[in-house]
């Protein structure tokens, strides 16, 4: 059973306006709890000129079972705190297992009970069936003001503005979207598909282009929307935007009504139709205008409906983005031939590749690929903190052993890995992971850090202290069914769902690669 620490539920209507923002219990009603870290306290510990933001974790799921417990093993283990599940035991059309607008509707109540303070706080989004977790939770939030300055930077200069001009009418990239290489739904019609831009790869990144059919190839330029990482008051909008969109356009007797990733994405492929228009093509204006924002594609523009808007006023802008270059969202469909576990084993922790990378036949190239210095840290703090599991062994010899995924077009070790497509192939990449031989340790003590109130970096990242905005619970609470992990439940306010009810059943499979060493006879101790 969860343990549950405060009441007061709220609700919503059937298309997600919140009745109350009373939710989720306030941190004060939180008693004998480390449930809620506060970032004002942090603050004063650090003096005030160091600001203090949160962290929102959060997995939409209604129910346990192996696929959704890879994504929480392997995040308990890269150091994320307990994510809030969303539309947990859900009923009706918060039920994920009827409708996927149950994740749209239940991420809504979430940001909407936040409040006005948490506005610039990172939440991450992850869908529950499918993610695996590679890279610890303090690298991804490097990597996302990273990727959203270099993206901003690049918007500015293909809408032919200087940075100062995007930043003054507030055009920029922030809230993130992993990489599709195909439209869904596919429609040569809607903007979601004709709008969208070339990614930042360059011209056949993927090798020539095999046709409309090979995916492999392809362009990864469209929306996925498994995966969203931003701040919560531009994810907010965005979500708030979706709703309006389903709203606006809910028809059951459409195939795909209940797919958010239809109205999310016909969202983006507004914004990205009216970027064109407005400032790549503005000063033709009329059908001039129109017929010029809809050359991405190369279909047919009798075949193009231009996604208008609905009034005046509609906010178009959403600062939505595709990270196009996988290294905080790695989706597997399409993608296979360029994925890879290398080990950095060569000098200064560098991988050489050689292969015929893109099909093209002749003799076989070769580059080196290191790995980044944040990376190797962090990994390495990772395995330090459960030394017991391997006496004798240090981290600098470890680190170089380690197979880690990585996309070999972009080069990048990827955050984490979405598998779009055949869901058989979790089995095996779970089994591929740096932490698949620790897991057990790793989760136990990432568990011990939450309750000692650790900081989720121990550097500064943009400036700021991180800590978790929901930590495990402390105080006097029996850890006993939680020592592995758990995650908090929107089912009802403040509800923990320990490891024993959300994974207990899995764990041979999850834990095998740990017992497997100690059945080998090396020298390790659980948690």
């Amino acid at each position: 059973m969860g343990l549950l620490l405060a009441r007061n539920l709220s609700g919503m209507d059937r298309f997600g306006h919140v009745e109350t923002n009373s939710f989720w219990p306030d941190s004060s009603k939180v008693h004998n709890a480390a449930a809620f870290l506060s970032a004002q306290t942090e603050q004063e510990k650090l003096g005030s000129t160091v600001k203090t933001s949160r962290f929102h974790f959060l997995t939409p799921a209604s129910k346990s079972n192996l696929q959704f417990c890879y994504n929480l093993a392997s995040a308990t283990a890269n150091r994320y705190p307990p994510p809030v599940l969303l539309g947990w035991n859900g009923q009706g059309e918060f039920d994920a297992a009827v409708t996927h607008l149950a994740k749209i509707r239940a991420m809504k109540r979430y940001l909407a009970s936040l409040t006005p303070e948490e506005d610039d706080d990172l939440v991450l989004m992850v869908d529950g069936y499918d993610i695996i977790h590679q890279l610890p939770a303090e690298v991804m939030m490097e990597r996302y003001f990273d990727v959203a300055a270099k993206a901003t930077a690049l918007l500015a200069e293909r809408l032919g503005l200087p940075a100062h001009e995007a930043s003054r009418r507030n055009i920029k990239q922030t809230v993130f979207f992993g990489p599709d290489k195909i439209c869904w739904p596919p429609d040569k019609r809607a903007a979601r598909c004709w709008a969208a831009p070339p990614s930042s790869l360059g011209h056949e990144a993927f090798g020539p282009d095999g046709g409309p059919d090979d995916f492999f190839s392809a362009d990864p330029r469209w929306l996925n929307s498994g995966t969203i990482m931003g701040p919560v008051s531009d994810v907010r909008r965005v979500v708030d935007a979706t709703m309006e969109e389903i709203e606006a356009t809910y028809n059951k007797t459409f195939w795909q009504s209940d797919s958010d990733q239809y109205y999310m994405a016909n969202v983006w492929g507004r914004q990205e139709y009216w970027r064109r228009r407005s400032w790549i093509v503005g000063s033709q204006g009329g059908d001039a205008g129109d017929q010029e924002a809809a050359q991405a594609s190369g279909w047919p523009s009798s075949a193009r409906v231009i996604p208008e808007k609905r009034r005046g006023s509609q906010e178009i802008e959403m600062h939505m983005a595709i990270e196009y270059e996988s290294s905080l969202f790695q989706t597997m469909f399409g993608n296979e031939p360029f994925l890879g576990h290398l080990e950095y084993s060569r000098e200064n922790e560098t991988a050489n590749v050689t292969m015929d990378l893109l099909g093209q036949g002749g003799a076989l190239g070769w580059y080196a690929m290191q790995m980044p210095q944040n990376v190797r840290a962090a990994l390495m703090k990772l395995y330090d903190s459960v030394s017991g599991t391997h006496p004798g062994a240090s981290a600098e010899d470890w680190i170089r052993t380690v197979p880690l995924g990585t996309n070999l077009v972009t080069k990048h070790i990827y955050g984490l890995w979405h598998c779009t497509g055949g869901k058989e192939f979790l089995d095996t990449e779970y089994r591929k992971m740096w932490f698949f031989p620790l897991a057990r340790s790793l989760a136990g003590e990432a568990v011990k850090a939450s309750r000692r109130g650790e900081a989720l970096s121990s550097r500064l990242i943009d400036g700021r202290k991180w800590v978790a905005r929901w930590a495990y619970p402390g105080g006097d609470q029996d850890v006993e069914d939680w020592r592995h992990g758990g995650a908090w439940s929107d089912e009802a306010p403040g509800r923990f769902v320990g490891w024993t009810e959300l994974c207990g059943p899995h764990e041979s499979v999850l834990f095998q690669g740990q017992r497997r060493r100690q059945g080998q006879g090396q020298e390790a101790r659980g948690n």
